[in-house]
């Protein structure tokens, strides 16, 4: 069985007077004023009738096993690394920790 194919957006002239407020509903005025009206339109275009829930750590395991393949073993790294994923340096040091009891490895100092 095939997937249906998507449609794609294409642009209208009407468009150009589209605003935020125009949106159907809150959630979309807030996608439009944050992503921008582009990303608003295509999700009504895209996903009419669907109600989509962000978790608030949609991004934690892709930072996470970032920062397990980019690890170097150095402090810098592990600094940039925090800053780049915009975690504390606490957690990233846990992380880190964590991942190398897993693999019968010494854990790094804190210090």
């Amino acid at each position: 069985m095939r997937p249906p194919e998507l449609k794609i957006m294409e642009y209208e002239k009407w468009m150009d007077n589209v605003t935020a407020n125009d949106m159907p509903n809150e959630d979309l005025k807030y996608v439009a004023e944050k992503a921008g009206l582009k990303q608003a339109l295509l999700l009504i275009f895209l996903l009419p009738g669907l109600t989509l829930n962000i978790p608030k750590n949609a991004l934690k395991k892709l930072k996470e096993q970032h920062i397990i393949n980019e690890y170097d073993g150095t402090r810098y790294t592990l600094n940039r690394l925090a800053v780049e994923c915009d975690l504390s340096q606490r957690y990233v040091y846990k992380l880190i920790n964590k991942y190398l009891k897993k693999n019968n490895k010494p854990p790094i100092s804190s210090n």
